[in-house]
């Protein structure tokens, strides 16, 4: 559905976004992440077409994305509503703003407002709704065009855990319908929500971590045995550097080179100590990411 194609964005003499590359199926969410400084906004924008680009191609089923603008939704990271504006008058304004005719507009403010949860609070001023409300009306605004490809730039940035898990929720439900690029820092939130992960750092893409997946560190052992053991027991039986108890019978376990879990297995059994689980310690998303990003 959208395909970016050796994208190059430079502003001033500092070279922001240097020759990305990557795809979006329909209906599939995927999380961009990077630093501060990463390239992630910029990418956003040029997605937009509210920056241009020097080179590469950016399509939309195959065709220029300038030509289906119609079809995107965004939310910037600090949407400007007017304070003294209810919910229903922001979304007419911005409606108007987009072009959507007036008897069909007033069609989609009931529609949009009921399916992000603010039906209830549609004469409410904006001053009046909390932090998680004023996000859904920012997506509301992002959604009432009905479109394919929608875009959003740290949607649940400065929200508490229950303004969070109301935006997770409804990102849940929109998916359904459309593609997401969610641009974020909070992986905890995002790992509930997105299908896929790309890493950006220095305005190249350097990770791309399917959320089905099982990334494992092969020189990380989780270990639960039957009986307690004396740690230097272990220490004496596998090449290990560091050896972490977790609970009496259960060690996180690390080697200088990757393990082979059948002569793990079979030196625990030599050494008669009886396992009841052992394999590979498997990553996080955190874990994944600070390992792509970190600078050394």
């Amino acid at each position: 559905m959208i395909t970016i194609h050796n994208l190059h964005k430079t502003i001033g003499e500092q070279k922001i976004l240097n020759g990305v590359q990557l795809s979006i199926k329909q209906n599939e969410c995927v999380g961009l992440l990077g630093p501060n400084g990463a390239g992630k906004t910029t990418l956003l924008k040029c997605l937009m077409g509210i920056l241009s680009y020097e080179s590469g191609d950016v399509l939309f089923d195959a065709q220029p994305i300038e030509t289906r603008k119609q079809q995107i939704g965004y939310l910037s990271q600090y949407t400007d509503f007017k304070a003294w504006m209810t919910c229903r008058e922001s979304l007419r304004f911005f409606g108007r703003l987009s072009g959507i005719k007036k008897d069909r507009l007033e069609i989609r403010i009931q529609e949009t407002l009921k399916e992000v949860g603010l039906q209830e609070k549609q004469h409410f001023r904006v001053e009046q709704l909390s932090g998680g409300m004023k996000q859904r009306l920012g997506i509301a605004q992002a959604i009432l065009h009905n479109p394919r490809f929608l875009i959003l730039d740290e949607p649940v940035a400065s929200l508490d855990p229950i303004g969070r898990n109301e935006i997770q929720k409804l990102i849940v439900r929109l998916k359904q319908r459309m593609s997401i690029l969610l641009s974020t820092h909070i992986l905890h939130d995002t790992k509930y929500i997105c299908d896929r992960y790309i890493i950006i750092k220095d305005g190249k893409i350097i990770g791309d971590i399917n959320q089905d997946d099982q990334k494992f560190d092969t020189k990380r052992l989780l270990v639960t045995l039957k009986e307690s053991v004396q740690l230097n027991h272990l220490r004496e039986c596998l090449d290990v550097i560091c050896l972490k108890e977790l609970t009496p019978h259960t060690f996180l376990i690390t080697g200088a080179a990757a393990f082979d879990l059948k002569e793990v297995i079979n030196t625990f059994s030599v050494n008669k100590i009886e396992v009841m689980s052992v394999g590979f310690y498997e990553k996080g998303l955190e874990e994944v990411f600070t390992e792509l990003a970190a600078d050394v």
